[in-house]
This record gives C-alpha cells, sequence and structure tokens, in this order.
C-alpha cells in the first residue's frame, strides 16, 4: 500500500539499484496479525530535500481512506535505524469479562498478576516450544474502566536485543478471566537523541 502510494505523490524517490528498483524504504517492529495500529513509522529516502509539510501533505493527498499522517520529520545522516532505536513499544487490549468481577477485583487481579516474579508462556523455536519468562520485559501497565463495561488494559514492553512480548503472549494468562475483544499498537518508544521525538 505504502509503495504504490509514494509512486503517486510525485515525490522524488530514491530508489534502489538492480533489475526491479523500488523506493529505498525501511520500517519498525513488524506489526502482529490481529492487531490494529495507530503507532507506525517508516524511514523514506529522497534524492533532494523537501519542507517537512510538504511531503506530508503529499503523502496525505493520496493515502487510502483510514490511513492517516501524524508526523514528518527529517533525520540526521546516520540515524540508526527504526528497529536499532526502538526500545519499548505500548499496546492497548479491550477486555470483556467472563466472569462476575467488580472494578476492584479486577484491580486485584491484575495487581496478583503483575506481582509475580515469573509469568511462563510457551514459545516456538527451531527447537520445538519451551516456556520463557516474559515477566521481565514486561515494563508497565494501566486499566481503564468504560460505561460500557470494557476494560482497556493498557501495557508497555521492551523491545530489543533482549527480546519482547508479543500481544498474543498475554492471551494465556488472560484467558481465564477475560475476553479480548479488540488488540491495539498505540505507541513505540525510542533511545533518547537517537530520533527527534516520539508520535503517539
Amino acid at each position: 500500500m505504502l509503495t504504490r502510494t509514494l509512486r503517486r505523490t510525485g515525490l522524488p524517490l530514491a530508489y534502489s539499484a538492480g533489475f526491479h528498483p523500488k523506493p529505498i524504504l525501511s520500517f519498525g517492529p513488524p506489526l502482529p496479525l490481529g492487531v490494529e495500529s495507530e503507532a507506525e513509522y517508516f524511514d523514506l529516502e529522497l534524492t533532494r530535500a523537501l519542507p517537512e509539510e510538504e511531503v506530508k501533505q503529499a503523502l496525505a493527498q493520496h493515502l487510502p481512506p483510514g490511513m492517516e499522517v501524524h508526523t514528518v520529520w527529517k533525520l540526521a545522516p546516520k540515524t540508526p535505524s527504526l528497529m536499532a532505536a526502538t526500545t519499548s513499544i505500548s499496546y492497548q487490549f479491550a477486555l470483556r469479562r467472563k466472569k462476575p468481577l467488580t472494578d476492584a477485583q479486577v484491580e486485584e487481579w491484575f495487581a496478583s498478576l503483575w506481582s509475580r516474579p515469573e509469568l511462563l508462556v510457551m514459545k516456538k523455536t527451531k527447537q520445538g516450544e519451551k516456556p520463557v519468562n516474559i515477566r521481565p520485559l514486561w515494563k508497565a501497565y494501566e486499566l481503564n474502566f468504560q460505561d460500557d463495561g470494557l476494560i482497556l488494559f493498557h501495557f508497555e514492553v521492551a523491545f530489543g536485543p533482549q527480546g519482547t512480548i508479543r500481544p498474543d503472549d498475554f492471551d494465556s494468562l488472560l484467558v481465564a478471566a477475560f475476553q479480548i475483544e479488540q488488540r491495539r499498537r498505540t505507541a513505540v518508544s525510542f533511545k533518547a537523541g537517537e530520533r527527534r521525538r516520539k508520535v503517539l
């Protein structure tokens, strides 16, 4: 979708070499299957510098419905890649209670989960499935209770050489008490100074 959009914009795109040149693009952490997002990033190389607002408007005019450009900014030379600069990712789950739990009981349930020294989930590896402790990668969480009964579970997970938590890693931890109605990526955080700013 983005490659087709860029070709329509008329921007001075830089292309790869070879028999099938493509716009030079790089992306941030891949979005897991079944997860919505309001925080996707990509780096684009142009053959000449343009004002940030001009690039934003060119993209906005040609993106399909449902896609929106939040911010465009210039990067300094030799800026680390998006993948290398990412330190954490934030998600939001919309949850519905399977059991008649009060809001206070839900808060206690999550506090108990948060306090555990280990949270084991099964991960597929080349050697087969094995249990992995994801607790050290879970950095923070917050709960918001909606008038319609839904619970918004916001959580932040680490991302980098130490690993990360996929949204579906929480499924086995939540399934006994909650039905997951929606999964959404809400923010990506970068190393200080390696990206000009974080966009939500």
